[in-house]
């Protein structure tokens, strides 16, 4: 079963996912297409996903099938999406359909790394100061 990692901050922001992982302080925007697969989950088989925005947007159903299942190989490899097994996780009945094909996108920022792995309520020298943990 495909779900979102639930280690994971994320919701959406006019139709973007904003995904922030607070254990190694990277943080994502997904966008077009990817954002309709992040809704779809939890599913079983990300084949018949794809297919059902073919079956949902005919007329894209060349780029659908290329682009698409490399972003689910990324988020997969972000750990965005984890494949978890033996979970009582009940599937999706079918995704909703996406008004429009917009190009699916995972865009992986790391600039603001150092600040999100901060503890602010752990991490404070004797005035309450943030202190950053030696690496």
């Amino acid at each position: 079963m495909f779900v979102l990692n639930p280690r994971l901050a994320a919701d959406v922001f006019d139709g973007e996912y904003i995904i922030a992982n607070l254990d190694t302080g990277l943080y994502y925007s997904v966008q077009g297409l990817a954002v309709s697969l992040l809704n779809a989950l939890p599913f079983e088989d990300e084949v018949r996903v794809v297919r059902f925005f073919c079956e949902a947007l005919p007329q894209d159903t060349a780029a659908i099938e290329t682009e698409l299942p490399s972003v689910f190989r990324q988020l997969l490899d972000e750990h965005i999406i984890l494949n978890v097994e033996g979970t009582d996780i009940t599937a999706a009945d079918q995704p909703d359909i996406p008004v429009r094909y917009e190009i699916p996108r995972l865009n992986r920022y790391a600039d603001m790394q150092d600040l999100l792995l901060l503890d602010p309520i752990h991490d404070v020298d004797e005035e309450g100061w943030v202190v950053q943990k030696d690496s």
